[in-house]
């Protein structure tokens, strides 16, 4: 196989990861308004001041605000919350990526491209519901069992993303019933392997930024080709499968979401700065 289109397949398979880069909670307030917290002199419950225009920079904790509460409690409020303006963004973002995958659709990709099946055997393993939602209770448990919040924190959303995005593309899946490549059913649209590691890859990523965060959608991006390489995927149904998984981890963990940052050009002498705005909620 030309070294080019291997190339190209894995770096359309990493490209449904994008929306990801994306931050859009709804700040509760403006860029020129935030609340800064003053301690009473005798040591009664702080006030919030207003801090406004000027050149005052604001000494705010980051604190990142975590709903607490079992996987299964928030999860019922997690398939209301999906239908949100940060979902459509990020599915039109996918469909995107999947309208210039679609020629792919029909070249039919192991016979066009020949992926090594043996090389992408693991990622049908690693890809599996069962294995994904395992290692979310694992993840869950051992944060609870060694008393680390972040950790169990993590594990439970990675489970809450796992429930909300198989509901969805199993759903899609009994609805759309596209065949698969290899012919052996009608359940291919969308990859319900790609959603299950791309939702993982990104709960990863909000917990623990890029340095995690990018070896986990790599990961997603090898169960992908695992799918395809295999014939039982096409690369329309492993990219929106992708979209979907985003799209849901997105969802459970948009509490997190505590700062926005607006990004702003202004002209200077002789050429041009760019501003970088932290609006905090």
């Amino acid at each position: 196989m030309s070294p080019v289109r291997i190339l190209a397949t894995a770096l359309f398979a990493c490209a449904i990861a994008v929306p990801a880069f994306a931050q859009s909670p709804i700040p509760a307030e403006t860029p020129d308004t935030v609340a800064a917290t003053a301690a009473a002199p005798d040591g009664s419950t702080p006030e919030q001041l207003p801090v406004t225009g000027g050149n005052a920079v604001p000494q705010l904790p980051r604190v990142t605000q975590i709903v607490d509460g079992n996987p299964f409690k928030l999860s019922a409020g997690d398939f209301k919350s999906f239908f949100s303006k940060d979902t459509g963004k990020t599915m039109g973002y996918v469909a995107l990526v999947a309208i210039a995958s679609a020629p792919w659709d029909r070249e039919g990709v192991n016979n066009g491209f020949n992926i090594p099946t043996t090389v992408f055997q693991s990622g049908n393993v690693i890809g599996n519901f069962v294995f994904q939602i395992g290692a979310g209770f694992a993840t869950y448990g051992t944060g609870k069992a060694f008393g680390n919040k972040k950790l169990a924190y993590a594990g439970r959303d990675i489970v809450r993303a796992q429930l909300l995005s198989q509901v969805m593309v199993q759903s899609l899946k009994y609805t759309v019933r596209r065949d698969r490549p290899d012919h052996s059913n009608n359940k291919s649209f969308p990859s319900g392997h790609s959603a299950s590691a791309f939702a993982t890859a990104t709960v990863l990523k909000r917990y623990y930024g890029w340095k995690v965060g990018a070896p986990a959608y790599a990961l997603g991006g090898y169960v992908a080709l695992a799918r395809m390489s295999w014939n039982r995927h096409h690369a329309t149904d492993v990219v929106m499968g992708a979209g979907f998984g985003i799209a849901s981890a997105r969802t459970v963990t948009m509490s997190m979401a505590k700062t926005q940052f607006n990004v702003g050009v202004q002209p200077q002498v002789g050429g041009a700065s760019i501003n970088f705005t932290k609006i905090y909620k």
